[in-house]
């Protein structure tokens, strides 16, 4: 892990802030992509050791800029981890077209946007490996989430495509699906869901290893799960 270059989208909170706290610790040099650059000041004083850029993931000039940059400052990019994401929770009737797209542009086009940004340079260098923070709900369907469980399913199928195309050239794509997540998300806060989700740190962990483990396997697929709890 050590000097690593990490790339975190939604990198700020949650899920990807605690993966860059443990980048950080295991000598990584870890770099946070968010949309809102108050978060992103946050993290900075949190963790002064993260490099930090304000990039709506949706946004295709937004994105090619960002990745520029990085590149620029810091020569190359050894992990791209896609884990920006929104959940919008409605029924099909309720769901209006801008519910529908701000999820399917950030939690899927969004990845293709970062994937695309890094798959030359992953090619060059002969190595690489772009990990897709998906879900459970990619493997599943529940109701008012239709949106959001169509952006995992395609992800998966997305990240399919990726790993195909990238391992003749040393690219390695990975996926790690957690189920409910204690974290602020689609409107809900992280207190109601700490009885029965996983702390944000316990994903982190999953992808810390598949990061560690990905170097000789290939590929990995992880499903985290909370421990089942009685109603």
């Amino acid at each position: 892990m050590k000097d690593k270059v990490v790339v975190v989208t939604g990198g700020a909170r949650g899920i990807g802030k605690s993966t860059v706290r443990m980048l950080i610790k295991q000598g990584a040099k870890a770099v946070a992509i968010a949309r809102n650059e108050n978060t992103l000041k946050d993290l900075k004083r949190d963790v002064p050791e993260v490099g930090t850029y304000a990039c709506d993931v949706s946004d295709e000039e937004q994105v090619s800029n960002t990745f520029d940059d990085i590149y620029r400052e810091y020569g190359r990019i050894d992990v791209l981890l896609n884990n920006a994401g929104v959940g919008v929770w409605k029924t099909v009737e309720e769901m209006s077209v801008e519910d529908w797209d701000v999820q399917l542009n950030t939690n899927l086009k969004g990845v293709f946007l970062t994937s695309r940004a890094v798959f030359s340079k992953m090619k060059e260098q002969g190595s690489g490996h772009i990990i897709n923070v998906a879900s459970d709900l990619g493997y599943t369907s529940i109701a008012r989430g239709g949106a959001y469980c169509a952006s995992k399913w395609g992800l998966l199928g997305l990240t399919g495509t990726l790993l195909k195309e990238g391992a003749p050239h040393g690219i390695i794509v990975s996926t790690v699906s957690p189920g409910l997540v204690a974290t602020d998300f689609g409107g809900v806060e992280a207190e109601k869901k700490l009885e029965k989700g996983l702390k944000p740190e316990t994903v982190a962990a999953h992808i810390i290893r598949t990061i560690e483990t990905g170097d000789e396997t290939g590929s990995v697929d992880v499903i985290v799960k909370p421990q089942p709890r009685e109603n």
